[in-house]
């Protein structure tokens, strides 16, 4: 069978793939928009149920902690995993980071100015746009940056001296029985007024132990990638 009859075989078959696939995209433009439902009582009710500003880190961090708690776990396991795929690596023998100056400069600076929004971001995450999980990216960032610009040895000396893997289990388990006491309605004391820092309950130990947790994950993480893959 030559190539032209094939392709005139198969052209219909063509056309029709064409015509569904056409009308799978159009499909949607026919469907009518439902009626928008009255949102202000909702959000109202998570108002008062969180006591904290910021909707987003209520409805993580209170009305679906279960979920939340479920994340902080396969985060852990992310990083378990990791440690335990590389332990059978040999390590790098060298590992080459940035030499340029203004590259080194720009990448400390940013990871200067990364750490200080993750404190802010952990710190007042349920006042504004933030919370754990953005602080700890942001500190991850950090730690990558130096990790870059060529600081290597310096950021295993401290992982390993300070223990870092125990305090980032030491986070989890914190959190974990944090939230079993939310879950199971006991409610610190209300030490300050709407808006403030500590007002909102569990909720702004939770931020902060998120983003221990996630910032400490993410160094163990990148720190063994470098140790067993290498920088560059």
């Amino acid at each position: 069978m030559s190539v032209d009859a094939a392709a005139s075989r198969f052209r219909p078959l063509l056309l029709l793939y064409g015509l569904a696939a056409l009308v799978l995209c159009l499909a949607p433009l026919a469907l009518v928009v439902p009626v928008p439902l009255e949102l202000m009582a909702s959000l109202q009710d998570l108002l008062r149920s969180g006591g904290v500003p910021n909707l987003v880190a209520t409805v993580i961090l209170h009305t679906r902690l279960y979920d939340t708690v479920a994340e902080v776990v396969v985060f852990t396991l992310a990083s378990i995993g990791v440690r335990w795929i590389l332990s059978g690596e040999p390590q790098q023998p060298r590992i080459r980071g940035l030499q340029d100056d203004p590259s080194v400069v720009l990448c400390q600076l940013g990871a200067t100015v990364c750490a200080l929004v993750a404190v802010e971001l952990a710190l007042r995450g349920h006042l504004s746009p933030g919370g754990g999980f953005a602080a700890g990216v942001a500190g991850g960032t950090a730690i990558g940056l130096l990790l870059i610009s060529g600081s290597v040895r310096l950021a295993d000396r401290l992982y390993r001296r300070y223990r870092a893997d125990l305090w980032e289990k030491a986070a989890v388990v914190a959190f974990v029985l944090v939230a079993l006491l939310s879950l199971v309605g006991l409610v610190p004391p209300a030490g300050g007024g709407f808006g403030t820092i500590v007002s909102g309950g569990w909720i702004p130990l939770l931020n902060a132990l998120v983003a221990v947790k996630v910032t400490l994950g993410s160094w163990a993480m990148v720190q063994l990638l470098v140790r067993y893959r290498g920088l560059l």
